[in-house]
């Protein structure tokens, strides 16, 4: 029989989190939008999040674009099939199971659990898709130490993508050497799951994954400092992994934490993905 606790909602049998700290490496813009976070009586025009008290924020909103994204590139490097996740390209779409599945989840719980776990890809699983929340839950990230600061660019046109024809804009930003704190918790995660978040993590960590925007200016490089992963509950979930050898705590900086949480990256790397089928 099939273990479906990576995607039960009904059960806890495992909490994984990890929170820390990241510094920046260069300048950091999560902006605030279309619509919102005009100042009348400031000449910046593109400003920086921040939450009531004027903190400057990543949401976990955008940590959880910034996984997915990063995973789908390091599963599609493995020939693992995933779905983006964007618009319509999420695996029950793309099946043509979405309508079956909704019809299950009111008469057959048992039968919707098994078409969603044969047919979403391990990121519909770990983060979620349409109609179903994931296993894994993005604390919005608070600055605890930063500063900000200004740059004239050259402004984006939003209807044709290139730059407008002697239009400047005041980009507000997140200096380097500022510091956020970070945090996600996951429910029910098998080891090699966990083994893939610290894997993208790692790229974020080593500057091969960029957050916010500008990412073309230089913008978004980050490195985790103190971490901390605690992992209570069952050690093993799910027919398909392999128990990995790790203590209930690990803290660590940087490189150093990285370092000692390579038993869940190593788990990762040996898995064998067996969903979606086809």
């Amino acid at each position: 029989m099939v273990d479906y606790t990576l995607i039960r909602k009904d059960v806890i049998k495992r909490q994984t989190v990890v929170e820390g700290v990241l510094e920046l490496q260069s300048p950091l813009r999560i902006g605030v939008g279309k619509a919102g976070g005009f100042d009348p009586a400031s000449t910046v025009r593109d400003t920086v999040l921040k939450d009531a008290g004027g903190t400057p924020v990543i949401p976990g909103s955008s940590w959880k674009g910034v996984f997915r994204s990063t995973g789908e590139r390091i599963l599609r490097s493995k020939n693992v099939t995933v779905c983006s996740g964007v618009g319509k390209d999420y695996c029950l779409n793309n099946f043509r199971k979405y309508d079956d599945f909704q019809r299950s989840l009111s008469r057959d719980v048992a039968e919707a659990m098994k078409i969603f776990w044969d047919y979403t890809c391990l990121n519909c699983k770990v983060f979620g898709t349409m109609s179903v929340i994931g296993a894994v839950k993005f604390l919005d990230s608070r600055a605890i130490d930063f500063k900000l600061g200004t740059r004239t660019m050259v402004a984006i046109s939003r209807t044709e993508g290139a730059a407008a024809r002697g239009a400047l804009v005041q980009v507000e930003f997140v200096e380097p050497g500022s510091k956020f704190t970070f945090k996600f918790i996951g429910t029910n995660l098998p080891n090699y799951t966990i083994g893939y978040l610290l894997t993208i993590m790692k790229t974020i960590h080593d500057g091969v994954t960029q957050i916010g925007g500008h990412k073309s200016r230089g913008f978004g490089f980050v490195k985790f400092g103190e971490l901390r992963l605690l992992d209570l509950g069952e050690k093993k979930i799910g027919d398909e992994d392999v128990k990995v050898s790790a203590p209930d705590e690990i803290k660590g900086e940087g490189d150093k934490f990285f370092e000692q949480v390579k038993p869940f990256v190593e788990a990762f790397n040996g898995a064998k993905v067996p969903y979606p089928i086809h």
